[in-house]
């Protein structure tokens, strides 16, 4: 399973290049990335729940990687985004794109990271879909990884500013 930094780091970088390469600064503005950030870590609100309900009943459960992290999720806001957009409410529609994408990068990152029960909940409750590829020990360094290409990235392009 991929490490919340790794969530939050690779959906901006990943939108943050959609941003520089597709849209542009004045369509999609860096709010959009928080968003986004935040998004791509949403889907593990299920890990509080479980501490939450283990405190209060004594038992061990663990209700991580069920039902927020089903595809069912990004495909909700994705529709919200679409019917936003059709009646002319371009901000929100931006807003549930973004999320819609957030959630679908956490969703992907942790089946390739191969820590999935159920990916497509509620048709299946149990799916043995993802890889097993073991690059879960390699977590720390891979957001390392991730961190210095796209600071390179923003300062190969004279933009790095925009972020400090």
């Amino acid at each position: 399973m991929a490490l919340a930094v790794t969530h939050i780091i690779l959906t901006i970088v990943i939108l943050d290049l959609v941003r520089h390469y597709v849209f542009g600064k004045d369509k999609f503005t860096r709010y959009l990335l928080v968003i986004g950030g935040v998004a791509g870590l949403a889907p593990d609100i299920d890990m509080p729940f479980t501490w939450i309900y283990n405190w209060i009943t004594g038992a061990n459960a663990n209700f991580h990687g069920t039902i927020t992290h089903s595809l069912i999720f990004p495909l909700i806001f994705l529709i919200i985004g679409i019917f936003l957009q059709v009646r002319d409410n371009e901000k929100w529609s931006k807003i549930f794109y973004v999320i819609s994408a957030g959630w679908f990068l956490h969703v992907i990152l942790d089946c390739l990271f191969g820590g999935y029960k159920s990916f497509f909940w509620p048709v299946l409750t149990s799916c043995q879909f993802c890889p097993q590829w073991g690059i879960d020990q390699y977590a720390i360094g891979i957001d390392a990884i991730i961190l210095v290409l796209w600071l390179v990235h923003e300062e190969l392009h004279k933009q790095i500013r925009d972020y400090i």
